[in-house]
């Protein structure tokens, strides 16, 4: 039963980081895009407006797409309270994330924080 614990925290685990890795791909893809755009009309000497709504359009799927990963970030460290409600160890997938253990070895001591969430005050 507990191997078959591991496997499912692994393979859920293995698809989330896929899926953080499409999202952050998106974010980068969105920007090339603008900058792309942004470069190809001021070499051409186009007009400021040219391409203005599409600029427009882009800029505002920034925003879902940073939402999107918001999400996907509070889902993995969803799945890692499953995880340790399982009773199943922190996997290694070969580097160091700031969703899965939020730990990173300092000179090969003691393990230090990467991530802290503070809540803004209102």
């Amino acid at each position: 039963m507990l191997n078959t614990r591991r496997e499912l925290a692994r393979n859920v685990g293995t698809e989330l980081i896929a899926l953080e890795e499409l999202v952050d791909g998106a974010l980068v893809g969105l920007a090339a895009v603008q900058s792309t755009a942004i470069a190809g009309r001021r070499a051409a000497k186009l007009p400021l407006h040219t391409g203005q709504e599409a600029l427009e359009q882009l800029a505002g799927a920034m925003p879902a797409l940073i939402a999107v990963r918001k999400a996907i970030h509070d889902a993995h460290l969803t799945f890692r309270a499953v995880q340790d409600d399982m009773r199943v160890g922190p996997i290694s997938y070969g580097d160091y994330g700031d969703t899965p253990r939020e730990t990173v070895p300092m000179g090969g001591a003691e393990a230090a924080p990467v991530l802290t969430l503070v809540d803004a005050a209102a």
